[in-house]
């Protein structure tokens, strides 16, 4: 009797096992995704800041071209000295593009070197993070970009934009 209840506790236990491992990945996919372009700005994992930009959607000149999100890209540009400051106007062109290539080849590889700005490119970018001694503001090595402490939003600004500019897909309001 006792061998019964044994195998029949160790089924249980297996299935409830492969139920919990299914329910976690759909859990972690949903999350992924839900970083994405979907929500429709660049924003935080909450997790480790090194990771933020990590499941960030595809920005390219056919692509979320002309947004906050492209704007943010060029700040990164601009920060690692690929784009000037002034060229920070949210278009994502053939100026962008380039830089981005130049970008990708020195930090991710030439064979990566597409000019297209997804999850690879930013979250390579996002390792250059750093969290300020409040947790929620974000600096992109020594340079500040702000990031929403309640929705986790990323935003930045320059001497060429008209305030702070939302890193939002669809939107570049602020921006020349």
């Amino acid at each position: 009797m006792s061998n019964t209840i044994t195998r029949t506790a160790r089924h249980g236990a297996r299935a409830f096992a492969a139920v919990a491992l299914a329910v976690g990945a759909i859990a972690t996919s949903a999350t992924g995704a839900q970083a994405s372009t979907s929500v429709g700005y660049v924003n935080t994992s909450w997790g480790d800041y090194h990771t933020d930009w990590a499941d960030e959607g595809l920005i390219s000149t056919t692509q979320h071209s002309r947004s906050g999100a492209a704007g943010l890209w060029q700040m990164v540009l601009w920060l690692d000295g690929y784009l000037a400051e002034s060229d920070v106007d949210c278009q994502f062109g053939p100026k962008t593009q380039a830089a981005t290539k130049a970008w990708q080849a020195r930090y991710l590889g030439a064979s990566e070197a597409d000019g297209v700005v997804g999850p690879k490119t930013f979250g390579r970018a996002s390792q250059n993070l750093m969290s300020t001694d409040n947790g929620f503001s974000i600096q992109y090595h020594s340079k500040y970009i702000g990031r929403d402490k309640y929705t986790g939003r990323y935003f930045f600004d320059t001497a060429y934009t008209r305030g702070f500019v939302n890193a939002d897909y669809n939107s570049s309001t602020n921006c020349r």
